[in-house]
């Protein structure tokens, strides 16, 4: 079995920020992150002070992903929800700047593209590419349970109930590859570089809770990581400060985190 670090110290835990559940999360910068809640609002959190900067409220059910957008002279926060829409925030502002309507179901995909341009995905089966200014949108049918944008590559991924992962042009929503099917619903995918990509699996008691790495070169897998006992619904690419290896931290419903070491077939000494 490959090996990967666990961590068993408990975290530093500050005051609630929400009043029910976080269910999305974004990074800002170090020590600034947004997260979204079953309660329906939004907020900004320096994780260092437990402060909350900012929230925003306007969703009218629980906020089921965030996305963070930086381009040049221009910092805005995306947010989907059970509620169907997909919102448009700004710091100097509480109050919702645009609404995004089209889904007619729960908002399970969300990734900024440009600054003009994000991609949202539902359990209605649609990916819709937005314009952010007109709220204009293609439409292509997938079935939507994570999104994400490499900005090296130039390409969207979409993991999906389908049980596969599809790479997908951001410019058109033309379908680019699929990658082979696996056996379980794929519960998120995350570029590691502009080489691979990782996918998680929604398995139980040990079954279907690997994460697969693939080539997005030849669109083939090259290796699994397995140790979680329970599904794994995040991943996100890391490297070590002082040797650059490339690793990659998981966390599971089984209740614990574990890094990899991608480079060496997964194995973390």
């Amino acid at each position: 079995m490959q090996k990967s670090a666990t961590f068993s110290t408990l975290p530093v835990t500050r005051p609630p920020v929400h009043s029910d559940s976080i269910t999305a999360m974004a990074v800002v910068r170090p020590g600034m992150v947004i997260t979204g809640s079953r309660d329906k609002s939004l907020a900004l959190n320096n994780v260092d002070t437990g402060e909350c900067v900012t929230r925003w409220i306007g969703h009218n059910a629980e906020v089921t992903k965030v996305a963070y957008g930086n381009t040049v002279g221009n910092h805005f926060v995306l947010s989907g929800s059970r509620d169907q829409t997909v919102k448009l925030w700004q710091f100097h502002s509480r109050e919702a700047q645009k609404s995004y309507e089209g889904h007619s179901l729960v908002v399970t995909g969300l990734a900024v593209i440009s600054e003009n341009k994000f991609v949202s995905g539902s359990r209605d089966t649609t990916l819709k590419l937005w314009d952010v200014e007109s709220t204009k949108r293609s439409i292509r049918s997938a079935q939507v349970t994570h999104i994400t944008f490499s900005t090296c590559c130039n390409i969207i991924a979409q993991s999906s109930e389908d049980k596969e992962v599809k790479l997908w042009d951001p410019r058109n929503l033309d379908m680019v590859a699929q990658l082979p099917r696996k056996n379980h619903i794929q519960l998120h995918c995350e570029f590691i570089d502009d080489k691979m990509l990782a996918s998680t699996s929604n398995g139980f008691n040990g079954d279907g809770c690997e994460i697969s790495i693939w080539d997005l070169r030849t669109r083939k897998l090259l290796r699994e990581l397995r140790g979680h006992e329970g599904s794994v619904p995040c991943v996100a690419g890391l490297t070590q400060q002082v040797t650059l290896k490339k690793l990659l931290m998981s966390v599971s419903v089984d209740r614990t985190i574990r890094i990899w070491n991608i480079e060496d077939g997964g194995k973390n000494d």
